[in-house]
């Protein structure tokens, strides 16, 4: 009999949460107990380790912690330990990244990245940063054990169809309105609501956080855009994205004129061969595609050479959707070190 995998959680936040509960509860129908087990829970403050693998009860009582406090399980709790220490000792098979991300430098995970994937492990990431700073040799070196549909329209398998839907297909040109937050306070400035008063209904819904900058001055949708080129094999990354407009109070007067022409501002990034990715505020027809989305929801329209071009509408964000999507991913790191999935280097 096979060993069991070993899987580490770096990440206990409400994300971090959800995905352990739906562990917990869907585990067994999708084989997960009978392969692999979860060694180590990670939070800001320490971690909760088991070489031989956290027992059910364990992860249950986690769930019923305050943030901050695995560590303080009785037994398994480690009071101040680094991810990097764990990764020494006992070392995992499978990694699954929900912190946040850092665009400045390489980011800390990336070095957790390089030492799984180089010792042949996998790794399922929620966190945009590595991706979109290193996406290229990543994926260049270890594409077939990285899995990250996660970071990108997370509730909605945008990456599943660009990696493997798609696959041999010569794709032209992604765009996409893909950041919940700015759909939605956009949304809201078409209905009358200033800058101020749209943030703070978005921040109050639970769509933008108490710091809304990294949404509103283009940077996740510039990580969004970096991981989208290199998925369909452009070596671009995030420092090579165009950010050539932000959500300022100047977006009040941009939307209330294209009212008034029937059109509609969205905040898009666009992907297309020969040119570097944009993140731009578009004035968009009503029929263009991009246009149609409301709310949180997020959009993206591919084309393609060989066929019409594909639409895909869906939920690109909150604690269920992207805990599904990591849960689907673990499952694919599990069949591809398992040799299912014909990951092959």
């Amino acid at each position: 009999m096979a060993r069991l995998l070993r899987i580490g959680v770096a990440g206990f936040g409400n994300v971090g949460r959800t995905f352990v509960k739906l562990v917990l509860e869907r585990g067994d129908e999708l084989g997960l107990w009978s392969q692999a087990r979860i060694v180590f829970v990670a939070d800001s403050r320490g971690a909760a380790v088991s070489p031989d693998g956290l027992s059910r009860k364990d992860l249950e009582k986690m769930l019923g912690l305050p943030r901050g406090k695995v560590s303080s399980l009785q037994g398994i709790g480690l009071p101040g330990v680094s991810i990097d220490e764990i990764l020494e000792e006992p070392g995992v098979d499978i990694l699954v990244d929900i912190t946040p991300s850092t665009y400045r430098g390489d980011p800390p995970q990336l070095k957790w990245y390089l030492r799984v994937l180089g010792a042949g492990g996998a790794v399922v990431t929620a966190d945009k940063a590595p991706i979109a700073l290193r996406g290229p040799e990543l994926l260049r070196k270890n594409g077939c054990r990285l899995f990250y549909k996660a970071t990108v329209m997370a509730g909605t398998p945008l990456i599943d169809l660009l990696r493997v839907g798609l696959v041999a297909r010569r794709i032209t040109r992604v765009r996409g309105a893909l950041n919940g937050t700015s759909n939605y306070v956009l949304s809201m400035l078409e209905k009358g609501y200033s800058l101020s008063e749209a943030i703070k209904d978005a921040q109050e819904k639970g769509y933008a956080e108490p710091d809304p900058s990294t949404d509103l001055k283009g940077f996740d949708l510039a990580a969004k855009a970096a991981i989208v080129a290199c998925t369909i094999g452009l070596g671009y990354t995030f420092d090579d994205v165009v950010i050539a407009d932000e959500i300022s109070a100047e977006a009040e007067d941009l939307v209330r004129r294209a009212s008034e022409k029937g059109k509609k501002i969205r905040y898009v990034l666009e992907v297309q061969r020969g040119q570097r990715p944009v993140v731009r505020l578009a004035e968009l027809e009503p029929s263009d595609p991009i246009a149609a989305t409301s709310g949180a929801l997020n959009v993206a329209h591919v084309e393609t050479e060989e066929a019409e071009p594909i639409t895909v509408y869906g939920p690109g964000a909150g604690p269920l959707a992207t805990a599904s999507s990591l849960l689907s991913d673990l499952v694919l790191a599990i069949r591809a070190l398992r040799g299912d999935a014909g990951c092959e280097e």
